[in-house]
């Protein structure tokens, strides 16, 4: 939902639509000689529901905010029509000048004494200025207190107000598919709309929004806008908070998804009282189980549980007895089910803590306790460690094509690669004609889909070596060749 549409044409256009309905909802009263009336029959389910409803409105509409932000960016949006013989990305990593972009999302006051709002990271990000519109249109100046990309979260703060009204965070681990819940925030800048759906799903991951994923699916309408509003129950209590939809035409297709305010209230109060987010790490690669595994490990196809498919060497799991192919059953006596669930629940644990961790081995059940460990950015990912030296004697910087890069650079879902971000002047790189904005997708006709692979064919051979390199570049692919380091 990082699109975001001018509020004038839409309200222009959104008049004319309401007259055209008001002129074809009101036919001529008579019909066939009988007048008209409205329906007097109208079900007692019906006028509940409609009355949960008004109440829910009346009493969360006032904790829900619009922000408006200024965010200078040194880089446009990857052009619509690329020219052939130019690289898409080269305004997005640093080709163009400047430029002051306005952004429109949605927040809930969480704290009313203090100011303090929560929203997601991406409706704040790169922000210069901070304006917040609460539901009353008086508007304060707001300052970051605090953003958590992986779980795109963030929370701003504006000085207390006595319109300001908190809203109350509920529990998120009870919610139930097919129960009613209204979506309230800013789409498109019409502040304080309100939306109804059910609950469509729990527990969605690999959406590709956010690193640490666990969003409640909804139907009721988001629109860009929603972004950092809030999902609230019939009960008027905030259980997500509205961070993205699934759609071709960057609006509303019936499907949108919420982070549970199980896992918004952790990382609220960690940014508040820390201003970051601490996190936990176990040291292993998870993976789903299938009934064709559990078969082959000759356990019951009823059996429960996540599969290890590797340990990390010096981490928690391997000090602990960790090995490959244990079945993870239990976590702290509560039984897993999900690889994203968890991971979640590890990272979100304090680093230093005593886990309990269920598993069978060869059908046989274990216990094991690993101390967990704080997650840095150098220990973040065991799969693909830091050689920079190779980078930088090759005078390239890269970035991995995620799906966050994908969506962000329009780009195909099955493209792997490592997108070149910076090549230092002088270098072998751009000796060679390598650019910022080049995906290199082949080194050593090898696929490259992250740094390890990246790595591994370099180290394959003696310094002096030619490799040659898949590159694309705009609508084109090129060739380039790179002498190993």
């Amino acid at each position: 939902m990082n699109s975001i549409y001018a509020p004038p044409p839409l309200k222009a256009s959104l008049l004319a639509v309401l007259s055209l309905l008001s002129l074809s909802a009101c036919p001529d009263s008579k019909q066939n000689g009988q007048l008209k009336g409205p329906v007097k029959k109208v079900s007692r389910i019906s006028q509940e529901l409609g009355r949960d409803f008004k109440a829910v409105s009346q009493g969360v509409i006032p904790s829900v905010v619009s922000i408006s932000t200024h965010a200078t960016q040194k880089t446009p949006k990857m052009r619509k029509n690329t020219p052939k013989n130019q690289a898409p990305f080269e305004d997005y990593f640093g080709f163009s000048h400047p430029q002051e972009e306005e952004h429109v999302g949605s927040g809930v006051v969480v704290d009313a004494q203090k100011g303090y709002i929560l929203t997601n990271h991406h409706v704040i990000e790169n922000a210069s200025e901070i304006d917040v519109v609460l539901a009353g249109g008086k508007t304060l100046k707001g300052r970051l207190i605090g953003d958590d990309q992986p779980t795109d979260l963030a929370v701003i703060q504006v000085q207390p107000n006595s319109q300001l009204v908190a809203a109350t965070l509920g529990d998120s681990g009870g919610i139930r598919v097919g129960e009613w819940v209204l979506a309230i925030g800013s789409p498109f800048g019409l502040q304080s709309t309100v939306t109804a759906g059910i609950i469509s799903a729990k527990s969605r991951a690999d959406i590709g929004v956010a690193d640490f994923e666990d969003f409640i699916q909804t139907d009721a309408a988001i629109n860009p806008g929603n972004s950092g509003g809030a999902l609230v129950n019939i009960r008027g209590e905030v259980i997500g908070i509205n961070t993205a939809i699934a759609s071709r035409n960057e609006g509303y297709m019936g499907i949108g998804f919420a982070i549970p305010s199980n896992l918004a209230k952790k990382v609220l109060n960690s940014l508040i009282t820390k201003g970051r987010v601490v996190r936990s790490q176990l040291g292993i690669m998870i993976g789903p189980i299938d009934e064709l595994m559990l078969k082959s490990l000759k356990l019951s196809a009823t059996t429960q549980g996540i599969l290890v498919m590797d340990v990390f060497p010096d981490t928690p799991a391997a000090k602990a007895g960790f090995k490959k192919y244990d079945l993870l059953t239990h976590l702290n006596q509560m039984p897993v089910h999900e690889v994203q669930d968890f991971r979640n629940q590890i990272a979100m644990t304090a680093p230093g803590t005593v886990v309990t961790v269920k598993l069978l081995r060869d059908g046989k059940p274990l216990e094991l306790k690993p101390v967990l460990r704080e997650m840095t950015a150098e220990n973040s990912n065991p799969l693909e460690p830091v050689r920079p030296e190779i980078l930088k004697k090759l005078g390239l910087e890269v970035q991995v094509v995620d799906d966050r890069l994908r969506r962000k650079l329009q780009l195909p879902a099955s493209l792997q690669g490592l997108v070149v971000t910076q090549v230092e002047p002088g270098s072998e790189a751009i000796q060679q004609g390598i650019r910022p904005g080049d995906i290199l997708t082949e080194v050593d006709r090898q696929p490259v889909g992250s740094l390890a692979e990246f790595y591994a064919q370099f180290e394959k051979h003696a310094s002096g070596d030619v490799l040659l390199m898949s590159i694309i570049r705009g609508q084109e692919t090129l060739i380039r060749a790179l002498r190993v380091p």
